[in-house]
């Protein structure tokens, strides 16, 4: 049985309240996503998210976001959005300690290239209270973020 080798576009973004930071985001295979074309086998196992600038102690919690906006084509993208991960209340530079809201699923698009994002945001409280929504299909990030 040969492996299919899928090609995907990720790109890190950073949404914080006040200053610029940086995050970075390394998966297993080594390889950081840095707006570049990874396959599918390099994106297997969930990643690694650090913010060296951010305080190591510092008791501000962040919110990590990995999501499809190309799912299930770029040209048909009625699932727009899909989710692929979710951790909240993580704290920091190397953004531990935070509760799973929505378990890491790896990139699988189905046919084309897909853009897939992982977003940093900081967060103005806790967010243990927060439920995962009942399907990962056609999940907003921006409004998730301009409500919470």
């Amino acid at each position: 049985m040969k492996a299919l080798t899928m090609m995907l576009w990720l790109t890190a973004l950073l949404v914080v309240v006040q200053g610029e930071e940086t995050f970075q985001v390394v998966f297993p295979s080594g390889v950081a996503a840095t707006g570049q074309l990874m396959t599918q086998s390099e994106t297997l196992a969930k990643p690694s998210v650090a913010a060296p600038s951010l305080s190591a102690t510092g008791s501000d919690q962040y919110t990590i976001m990995m999501w499809d906006p190309d799912a299930p084509s770029p040209e048909s993208a009625t699932c727009r959005s899909w989710l692929h991960w979710m951790i909240v209340d993580a704290t920091g530079s190397h953004l531990t300690g935070g509760e799973t809201k929505v378990e890491y699923a790896p990139p699988t698009p189905p046919i084309g290239v897909h853009n897939y994002h992982v977003a940093l945001y900081k967060q103005t409280a806790s967010m243990s209270y927060y439920r995962a929504p009942a399907s990962r299909c056609q999940f907003h990030p921006a409004a998730f973020a301009s409500s919470h």
